[in-house]
């Protein structure tokens, strides 16, 4: 029997061949978002008792931090999440992966889907900054939806993993610059951290496919962190694996394909907070790449981890 081919992850997102040239520039990237059409994951949503779009927390300038925010049925008052999307924090919108956090939300969570800053536009730590802030605003309003405002879970994928944990660390971490630190610090129950990264040093030392797209060096360093990203490579706001306070980590679900170039990523932070004594769970699924949670409806090994996730999530906090 001969190996199945295999589709670039991007090719398999937008379910269409797609060979994307490497960026020279961050001037590039406004642009690029209008290629990112997933329309196609997000049909048949799950029943939900609510879903409220552009819910605004705040105006900073001259930009809004709003979320969507989905209620599940049933009878309130039900745990809270707080969900970061990915996207090389240049990149998409709670829209892009509204489907799949849906699943969460109908498992029985208030879920706020963070519509936080995008890159270059607003560079870091512009991005943690909304999710800190968020976190407090929603622990202040999740009882306004149905939720409780207590035990927040900080959730997110690929750079919206990076802003979860990186949230956690600010909230936990008084030593930790932060402009919107709220002055009741919210508690957080539980980190969801799905195909994320961690170690920005570690992206050069092992960068897999992502070598040669201008993806590292382009979108993640120069138009995320700024021309001098080097000098924040080690900051735990950048790469929370560096958190010398890493065992205030409250209990975490980790996850990866076996075929994502992040791989690393989570195997790393998955040491780091095994080795502190923080309740941890990980799971690597087989022959799957990077963003494969969006396509549940047609990968069976993508629904079953999003199971997988649920029932953590019930064990935990729910």
């Amino acid at each position: 029997m001969k190996p199945r081919p295999i589709r670039s992850w991007i090719s398999e997102l937008l379910n269409r061949d797609v060979s994307l040239a490497p960026r020279q520039s961050p001037d590039e990237i406004p642009a690029a978002r209008q290629l990112w059409d997933l329309r196609h994951l997000n049909q048949d949503l799950p029943a939900l008792a609510a879903f409220h779009e552009r819910v605004l927390l705040r105006t900073r300038g001259n930009s809004d931090l709003t979320a969507e925010v989905y209620v599940p049925h049933g009878a309130g008052p039900f745990p809270t999440m707080l969900y970061m999307h990915g996207g090389s924090w240049c990149l998409w919108s709670p829209a892009h992966v509204r489907k799949m956090v849906m699943r969460f939300a109908a498992s029985g969570y208030v879920v706020f889907n963070l519509d936080y800053g995008l890159a270059p536009e607003h560079r870091f730590p512009w991005a943690v900054e909304d999710v800190v802030h968020a976190a407090g605003w929603v622990a202040q309003n999740a009882s306004r939806y149905g939720g409780r405002g207590d035990d927040l879970v900080l959730a997110g994928d690929s750079a919206g993993a990076n802003l979860a944990a990186a949230a956690i660390v600010a909230l936990r971490d008084e030593t930790m610059p932060s402009n919107d630190r709220p002055a009741g610090v919210p508690t957080i129950g539980g980190a969801l951290l799905i195909y994320g990264v961690f170690d920005f040093p570690l992206l050069f030392a092992e960068p897999g496919k992502n070598a040669g797209a201008g993806t590292i060096e382009t979108t993640w360093n120069l138009a995320y962190l700024g021309p001098n990203f080097v000098s924040v490579h080690r900051n735990p706001l950048v790469s929370p694996a560096y958190w010398s306070g890493i065992a205030r980590f409250p209990p975490t679900y980790l996850t990866c394909g076996a075929r994502d170039a992040l791989l690393p990523q989570t195997l790393r932070m998955t040491r780091v907070l095994t080795e502190a004594d923080v309740h941890t769970t990980v799971s690597i699924v087989g022959d799957v790449d990077h963003g494969f949670l969006m396509m549940a409806d047609t990968n069976p090994a993508a629904m079953q981890e999003s199971q997988r996730i649920c029932h953590w999530l019930a064990d935990v906090v729910g």
